[in-house]
């Protein structure tokens, strides 16, 4: 990298930027998948007659939009504290 490009862009500064975007947007499609997981094996249990089961899987649920929808906040705060 020539010196001028070097003082125009900080690489340590972008490097940390798509290693937190990758692990952000992994993270959260993870707790979405989850979300997605919980409400469809919850709905399948419930209507089998398995409560038990179909609680634990409905509080995956729940637990999984709780996180998707805090990273969401979490989000938007980032966004215009900036």
């Amino acid at each position: 990298m020539t010196p001028m490009l070097a003082k125009i862009v900080d690489v340590e500064t972008l490097w940390q930027t798509i290693w937190s975007a990758t692990l952000t947007g992994v993270g959260v499609s993870v707790v979405f998948a989850l979300t997605v997981v919980g409400f469809t094996r919850w709905t399948d249990l419930r209507r089998d007659g398995r409560t038990a089961p179909a609680l634990a899987y409905g509080l995956l649920a729940l637990a999984g939009v709780a996180g998707t929808a805090g990273s969401i906040v979490y989000a938007i705060v980032l966004i215009t504290s900036k």
